[in-house]
């Protein structure tokens, strides 16, 4: 998903020329500003009853649309407002209504409001935001590749079953299946529960543990995954070559890079919080804090490549 920075938003004191001219383009569309550098009549886009929405709030969202100038961002500019006009309508009935008081409604603003902090501290505190190097590009590319130069898109039969009914003599019996149907006959003959479904996955769509060894097998081969209480025997029916050069691939790699990064960054700072701060388990989970660790992440997925 490609990313925007947020212009410069005028405050108190002096505003440089970028973020002038931006909240300019803004306040032209609806009218507020007269072009004159450092003369701002306005600031309020609308007033709904006695709140007023500001132009600051219309180019907040207009940046995160990716809309800049022209005829499309003055459009669009005018629809935010709307919609901005329409929650403020909704919010004044809920706050009529006292559901500003409700405890589910302010335990879910608390859970949004922590949200937003712990997520603000990480990107400004924790994150690197540096690009990679085309070195370190460039090894990533040479690393992996069953992603890039031998990627593939991946055709399965996908048989879940429960997870303690994949027992070493099922294993056996499928060492001599090769089909679909041969795999949903052995199932039935031994009374095992399944589900059956096909899917496509191209490279990046497979977690990164598994891909080494999926990239490695033949059509007609096996393996499985375990998801949650369940195990998926996949069915390996066709790979099709989806190759990407380097260039092609440079979006991908620095996202993945990027993202590596950070969840190394976020696993350390997290374990320096807990070994510097004071933390007690309490009640029922006091029994169990000697097995407690932090959640580790699930198995990541590559940043999507277009396919062909």
């Amino acid at each position: 998903m490609p990313s925007y920075k947020r212009a410069m938003i005028i405050r108190k004191g002096k505003a440089g020329p970028v973020g002038f001219a931006v909240f300019c383009l803004v306040a032209v569309m609806l009218g507020g500003c007269d072009g004159k550098e450092g003369k701002i009549p306005t600031q309020v886009a609308a007033r709904v009853n006695d709140a007023e929405i500001t132009i600051h709030q219309v180019n907040d969202q207009l940046e995160r649309s990716g809309f800049s100038n022209g005829a499309a961002a003055r459009e669009e500019s005018m629809n935010i407002l709307d919609r901005l006009i329409d929650q403020e309508l909704l919010v004044q009935q809920a706050k009529r209504k006292k559901l500003d008081r409700d405890p589910v409604v302010m335990q879910s603003m608390e859970n949004a409001k922590r949200q937003i902090l712990s997520q603000a501290y990480l990107d400004r505190m924790v994150y690197n935001h540096t690009p990679p190097s085309p070195a370190e590009s460039k090894e990533f590319y040479a690393k992996y590749p069953e992603l890039f130069s031998k990627r593939k898109a991946y055709k399965f039969h996908v048989f879940s079953i429960p997870k303690d009914k994949f027992n070493d003599g099922l294993k056996y019996a499928l060492d001599s299946v090769k089909t679909g149907g041969e795999i949903a006959s052995l199932l039935k003959n031994k009374e095992i529960d399944f589900k059956e479904d096909q899917v496509q996955w191209l490279a990046e769509q497979i977690p990164m543990g598994m891909l080494a060894t999926i990239a490695k097998i033949k059509v007609g081969e096996i393996v499985s995954l375990e998801q949650g209480s369940m195990k998926e025997i996949l069915l390996l029916e066709s790979a099709v070559d989806y190759p990407v050069d380097e260039t092609q691939a440079q979006p991908v790699i620095q996202k993945y890079i990027a993202n590596s990064r950070n969840k190394e960054l976020l696993s350390n700072k997290l374990k320096q919080l807990r070994a510097g701060e004071q933390i007690t388990y309490v009640g029922q989970f006091a029994k169990s804090q000697s097995s407690t660790a932090p959640p580790c992440a699930e198995n990541e997925r590559t940043p999507g490549l277009a396919a062909g």
